[in-house]
């Protein structure tokens, strides 16, 4: 029996804990996650959000512990992905008359191809009111945080927020507040969720701050993750200083190795980075989660990336760590590229081109070395990364 939490008066969490999950494409969830959806209870009726689809009976029996669910007036669509948007199509049966309210063009274009015919939209524009009572709902857009549909609610009487994607971490709580848990656990799930869904969306994601600060706030409701109420200063200057992307004076060191050539260059590295002081990690990538890594990344001033050559090409856990890092790219750090070969230097090479189209500066050629197990040019590799630490 699912149950509903009142977070202020009329206003309901009726969301689904996904205590098993652990990865959404490609950001490992070590601590389960939440797809958060509100009830809000007025003259009119409003659901913001819903959830993934596997989990829709939850949330209607969560709605059910409330009201009705054929009484629901709206269904507000902050975002169309779907972990927030599908199981409109489950409440719509359960609701009828229910309108969807949709951020006007992206939000109604994106529902549109897989919600069914016949759904009565709301189109809204950024600023758009609707009153539904005693309350006021103001839509505001916020593109590309994370999708050019995204938008957030903010319900003028009660000072709330409901922010969908910003402001969210992945982490499954029996608890739905930030001063009921640990706040430095709450935070690095920020950290990460930040790090690996927002970081190619940084400047948008800022102006989303700038607008927020604007307002009056009692309360943070976001899609994942616990509901912000006792340290909104706090999650609001991380997200400030998160959208600046200055990387602290740490270094990452991630690598794959087939036969210990590759792996003795990257314990050469990060052995120097250690010798003049800088604060380093190393991760052999066939092993570490690649999301885990990039939250380093984010934060590292200087990152090394190597692979032996395989195939002409990188191995296939760095060629796909690649991938992930491209689409992100965290722009203005300082890159590294290194690795072993048997006849050709190609992965070097192919490491140093994806990290300069991601933004990457490359101030040094790449280090490539043939295999063997004490390469040849550990003592001038070692000298080479300690040179460029003193230069910068």
């Amino acid at each position: 029996m699912f149950k509903a939490t009142e977070i202020k008066q009329g206003i309901y969490w009726v969301g689904a804990l996904e205590w098993e999950e652990r990865c959404i494409h490609g950001v490992s969830m070590p601590l389960g996650s939440t797809n958060n959806a509100y009830l809000i209870i007025d003259e009119k009726v409003v659901l913001v959000d819903t959830c993934i689809g596997s989990h829709a009976a939850e949330l209607i029996e969560r709605i059910s512990d409330v009201v009705d669910p054929a009484r629901i007036d709206y269904i507000v669509s902050n975002h169309g992905e779907k972990d927030h948007a599908d199981s409109i199509g489950r409440v719509l049966k359960a609701a009828p008359n229910a309108k969807v309210v949709t951020s006007d063009p992206k939000g109604h274009a994106i529902l549109q191809t897989y919600l069914p015919d016949g759904v009565d939209f709301v189109p809204v524009k950024n600023g758009d009111v609707l009153n539904i009572g005693k309350r006021t709902l103001q839509f505001i857009h916020t593109p590309m945080v994370h999708w050019p549909d995204n938008m957030v609610t903010y319900c003028r009487e009660d000072s709330v927020l409901f922010s969908n994607d910003a402001f969210g971490q992945f982490i499954a709580t029996s608890k739905r507040f930030d001063d009921e848990v640990n706040l430095d656990t709450v935070l690095s799930c920020a950290k990460k969720y930040f790090a690996n869904i927002l970081t190619p969306y940084v400047r948008q994601t800022e102006k989303a701050v700038q607008a927020v600060r604007g307002i009056d706030l009692e309360m943070i409701c976001p899609a994942h993750g616990v509901i912000w109420r006792s340290n909104i200063g706090k999650i609001l200057d991380l997200y400030e200083k998160l959208c600046r992307c200055e990387p602290d004076d740490s270094a990452v060191v991630v690598y794959s190795s087939m036969y210990g050539s590759t792996e003795r260059m990257a314990l050469t590295i990060t052995e120097a980075f250690m010798s003049k002081g800088v604060r380093v990690r190393c991760c052999d990538i066939d092993v570490t989660d690649m999301s885990d890594v990039m939250t380093d990344v984010f934060f590292a001033k200087y990152v090394a990336v190597g692979s032996p050559t395989h195939n002409n090409t990188v191995l296939p856990t760095m060629g796909a760590f690649l991938t992930y890092l491209k689409g992100l790219a965290p722009t203005g750090r300082i890159g590294i590229s290194f690795g072993s070969y048997g006849w050709v230097q190609a992965a070097q090479k192919e490491i140093s081109e994806v990290m300069q189209k991601a933004g990457f500066v490359m101030p040094l050629n790449p280090a490539a070395e043939p295999w063997n197990d004490t390469p040849a040019g550990e003592e001038e590799l070692f000298e080479t990364i300690c040179r460029l630490v003193d230069e910068q």
